[in-house]
């Protein structure tokens, strides 16, 4: 699909980004992360170090039929977690250099697996954690706007079909386009009864939501609120985001 990033783009990503959170978080190891109030810096840190570590394990197993239990792991007490977190990137992107996009790999997604799935998510997940951490000083950057354009697609294409299915609860209430001010990306996105519908381009719809690429995928992981953006329509649709299962 035209909006996902190239693979060599996301390997350059899962190291400039864990590399400026370990540099974020390197002075506020013990503050609390605004997005992720449960959180203290070295958590937000440590989680991502489980994250590669754990993606490590899927690759050297090279089998897609199953997921491969990597074993307790857990950085020593004392050690500076920044320091780990870069080891494990650098760990992680040789192996996704080494195997190549096609190597067949385990995910949770149901579908694709191979390396460009991994490679791919953990661009972005790394992505969305260095704001997170970059937040908890006050002064987080924005994500680059193609990875941001491909991390929408990657909400609407991969985690809410996944999740959705199994919330049949959870409804927009109507129809909500998400559409980029910075790029020439929008979809129209409608939720209710277990069903996701994702149309690319804009569109009459219910509610829009116009931002930034970094901003409108900051927000799809909630990481931006409704009022950050500019809204038309009707604001509970586009409030009942929110709700849904990412």
């Amino acid at each position: 699909m035209s909006n996902v990033a190239p693979y060599e783009r996301h390997l350059e990503a899962i190291l400039a980004e864990a590399v400026r959170l370990a540099t974020a978080t390197a002075d506020c190891l013990d503050r609390r992360v605004p997005s992720c109030p449960e959180w203290r810096g070295r958590d937000l840190v440590d989680h991502l170090w489980h994250v590669h570590t754990f993606w490590q394990a899927q690759l050297r197993a090279a089998d897609a039929s199953a997921r491969r239990d990597p074993g307790e792991r857990s950085i020593p007490a004392g050690e500076q977690p920044g320091d780990w977190l870069e080891e494990a990137a650098g760990g992680l992107v040789e192996a996704l250099a080494a195997v190549g996009p096609e190597a067949a790999c385990w995910n949770w997604s149901g579908q694709d697996f191979d390396a460009k799935w991994v490679a791919r998510r953990m661009a972005l997940e790394t992505a969305v954690h260095r704001f997170d951490g970059e937040l908890t000083l006050g002064d987080p950057t924005p994500i680059a706007t193609d990875l941001a354009v491909d991390g929408i697609d990657e909400v609407l294409r991969v985690h809410l079909p996944t999740d959705i299915a199994d919330s049949p609860e959870v409804a927009l209430g109507g129809t909500l386009c998400l559409a980029c001010s910075d790029a020439d990306d929008a979809w129209i996105v409608d939720v209710g009864a277990g069903h996701l519908r994702v149309r690319e381009g804009s569109g009459p719809a219910s509610a829009c939501l116009r931002g930034t690429a970094s901003d409108l995928y900051l927000f799809t992981w909630n990481r931006r609120s409704v009022d950050e953006l500019e809204l038309t329509g009707d604001r509970s649709v586009a409030a009942a985001w929110a709700t849904l299962p990412t």
